[in-house]
Formats: C-alpha cells, sequence, structure tokens
C-alpha cells in the first residue's frame, strides 16, 4: 500500500524532541549503524489526561523526485499502541526483522499518531502525527554523493540533487546563488536526499541567477556546512 506523504511529513524534525499536544517523542532521528538491528523510542505524555497513540512504520524511498511511504513487513514496531498516563514514559522498540542483509543504507518512516480522545463529543480536538526518519546502515556504506542540477520552472526555479552514495543527505539552511542575488530554499530543515535517489526542491523566487556555466550553493547537512556548485540547466 502507498500513502501519500502528508503535510506535517517533516514535522519532527525540527528538534531532539517533538511535541504534538501532550504526546513527546525522543529521539525524533533514528540511526541503526552495521550490526545493530533495534533501536528505542521514548513517548511521554506532558499533559494532564490519558491520551492513546498508534505507531506504523512504513519503507521511505524517493523515486523521480518524489517521496514514498509502502507498507513493510522488514521493520516492526512494539507496541503498535499505547495508552499513557498523565506524566508517563513508554519506551517503543523498532526492529530489523528480516534476514536480508542491509544494502547501503535503508530508510524508514515511523508515523506516531496521537488519537482523539472517544470521550469528547464536542468541540474541535487537535491532535498531531510525528514523522520521525529511520535509518539502518550496512556495513561499508559509502557516504553520500551529490551531483546538483538548478532549472528554471514556472515563476521559480527547482533544485536538483543526485545522490550517488549509500547514505543520506539531511539539508538545511539550502540556497544557491551569491550575496544579494542569493535564493533560498529554506532557512530551516528543507529535506532529505536518500541514497541512490534524486530529490527535486522548489521555490518560487527567481533570483537574478545568470545563465549558463555553475551556481553556487551552500547550506548544512548532519556534517556541517557545505558550499557546492550546481549546473544550470537551459530553459525548455
Amino acid at each position: 500500500m502507498r500513502l501519500a506523504v502528508l503535510a506535517a511529513f517533516a514535522s519532527a524534525m525540527f528538534a531532539s524532541l517533538a511535541s504534538a499536544g501532550s504526546l513527546q517523542v525522543a529521539p525524533v532521528i533514528i540511526d541503526v549503524a552495521a550490526p545493530g538491528a533495534a533501536a528505542t523510542i521514548t513517548l511521554r505524555n506532558s499533559g494532564k489526561a490519558p491520551l492513546a497513540a498508534q505507531l506504523r512504520i512504513y519503507r521511505w524511498t524517493q523515486d523521480g523526485g518524489e517521496e514514498r511511504l509502502d507498507s513493510t513487513e522488514d521493520v516492526v514496531v512494539s507496541p503498535p499502541a499505547v495508552e499513557l498516563r498523565p506524566q508517563q514514559d513508554y519506551v517503543v522498540r523498532i526492529v530489523r526483522i528480516t534476514k536480508q542483509p542491509v544494502m547501503g543504507e535503508e530508510s524508514y518512516r515511523l508515523l506516531v499518531d496521537e488519537l482523539p480522545d472517544p470521550l469528547q463529543t464536542s468541540g474541535v480536538q487537535l491532535v498531531m502525527r510525528h514523522s520521525l526518519p529511520v535509518f539502518f546502515d550496512g556495513p561499508g556504506a559509502s557516504p553520500a554523493e551529490p551531483v546538483w542540477t538548478l532549472a528554471r520552472s514556472g515563476n521559480g526555479l527547482t533544485l536538483s540533487v543526485a545522490n550517488h552514495g549509500d547514505r543520506r543527505i539531511r539539508l538545511s539552511a539550502l540556497s544557491v546563488g551569491e550575496g544579494g542575488h542569493a535564493v533560498s530554499f529554506g532557512g530551516g530543515l528543507v529535506g532529505y536526499a536518500l541514497g541512490r535517489s534524486t530529490m527535486r526542491f522548489a521555490t518560487k523566487a527567481k533570483g537574478q541567477i545568470a545563465a549558463g556555466g555553475k551556481i553556487p550553493i551552500k547550506g548544512n547537512t548532519e556534517q556541517g556546512s557545505f558550499n557546492a556548485l550546481a549546473v544550470l540547466q537551459a530553459a525548455r
């Protein structure tokens, strides 16, 4: 089954502790290095009333510059549902159960949904979804190898990154161009380029990007700040 990527897809990746209403989750990025096959997260009810949460995990891929979440039996989350008393913590396990070896880096998304209170029959209930990235690294997984391409598209610009390495790239504070002519793709988290995948990021700002040649890029990854060059595609 394929899921549509939700508007809150990256809502839980901006800090070391994610919070939706009274439900808190930590950590918000799970990275399991070989030969490991399991990790844990902690759910906490910081509110004054009981709450229930549902947990589901999906394989996360990028196809043609688009995000995909697909059902999987390779990784399980236990338990899949939790009831939390006020101020209670609960440890949840994430386990890769398939016997197939990890090739490169496998990417998953853990969705943690705070469920509506069935006893509240009036008014509007605000509940949130946490979407946590989960990575399993194989032995000898190669580092990310990004190749950048910039194109004018409609009323803005599209920046494509083809990652020829095994490991993902987590991109934030991404911009192209220099000085007063720089065009921003977002000051915070922009997104990921998964291993052996291509991802596209768009902005409505055109900027004054000169035709031809290579365009400077700068931003941040998990390893720190970086500078690179993008090939500017000719307008079609």
